[in-house]
C-alpha cells in the first residue's frame, strides 16, 4: 500500500532558510555539475511555500542587508542582473549571494554564519 504524501505546512520563511543555507555552502558546492545549490534552493522553496518571484525579492533583500552589515560600499557593490527564466535567475542570484556572504564576512571580520545572522537581524527575519 502506498503512503499518502505528507502535506506541506510552509511554516518556515524563505529568507532565513536561504540565507542560513548559503552560509553553510562549501566551495565545492558551487562547482559545475554539483547539484547541492540547486537542490538546496528547491528544498528552501518547498519548505517555505515561496515561489520563484518571492525568492528573487527575498534574495535581493538579503543582498542589501549583507552589503550594509558587512561594511561593503553599496556604490561599488555590483547589483546582479536577472535575465532569462526565473529558475536560472534564482540560481545565478544564489551564486552571487554566496560570494557576497564571503566578502561581507571577510570585510567585517566574522564568520559566514555570523554575517548572515546580522543580515537577518537587520531584516527582522
Amino acid at each position: 500500500m502506498a503512503s499518502a504524501p505528507v502535506p506541506q505546512t510552509h511554516e518556515e520563511p524563505f529568507t532565513p532558510l536561504m540565507a542560513r543555507g548559503l552560509a553553510c555552502l562549501e566551495p565545492e558546492d558551487l562547482l559545475e555539475g554539483n547539484l547541492t545549490l540547486a537542490l538546496g534552493i528547491s528544498a528552501w522553496l518547498r519548505r517555505s511555500g515561496a515561489d520563484l518571484t518571492d525568492a528573487v525579492q527575498a534574495m535581493l533583500d538579503i543582498r542589501d542587508a549583507l552589503v550594509e552589515v558587512g561594511g561593503l560600499d553599496a556604490r561599488t557593490e555590483p547589483v546582479p542582473l536577472l535575465a532569462g527564466e526565473a529558475r536560472t535567475a534564482v540560481l545565478s542570484l544564489a551564486i552571487y549571494l554566496d560570494g557576497l556572504v564571503r566578502r561581507s564576512a571577510a570585510v567585517s571580520g566574522v564568520s559566514r554564519s555570523a554575517v548572515v545572522e546580522r543580515a537577518l537581524e537587520r531584516l527582522g527575519a
